[in-house]
């Protein structure tokens, strides 16, 4: 029963796995700080009060916190900016060197598994044919 359980745990998904969720929360650190600290800055300045999150719209004894609502679509879309210009944009720039360096062209770095299972195939076929 442990070694079943061993083997599971030594498996290379599950460490990745566990990689990930660590640098995932280390990274969210990173944008919360980015975010917090100069972009609702920066957005809060354009206000009357200098905080967006207290503006109510009022109906009757209704308040509507429209700005509590409005701040969080302002940072939803200040994290998924910075992560897409912190993190996807230098990562797809890096992949683009290392495909340079290494001589693979765009076309081959597109190809699917399937397509790629499919060349190897053809080229099986080929040598038991030769």
């Amino acid at each position: 029963m442990l070694k079943g359980f061993r083997d599971f745990i030594l498996r290379g998904n599950v460490i990745d796995l566990a990689v990930a969720v660590v640098i995932g929360a280390a990274f969210t650190a990173v944008v919360t700080a980015i975010v917090d600290g100069f972009i609702t800055p920066l957005i809060a300045a354009t206000t009357p009060t200098g905080q967006i999150e207290t503006a109510v719209f009022s109906i009757g004894n209704w308040d509507i916190a429209w700005g509590l609502i409005l701040a969080a679509i302002i940072k939803f879309i200040s994290v998924a900016a910075v992560v897409y210009f912190v993190m996807i944009v230098p990562m797809n720039k890096f992949k683009e060197l290392q495909a340079k360096r290494a001589g693979i062209t765009e076309e081959e770095e597109a190809l699917s598994e399937t397509d790629l299972l499919v060349q190897i195939r053809d080229l099986l076929a080929e040598q038991k044919k030769a």
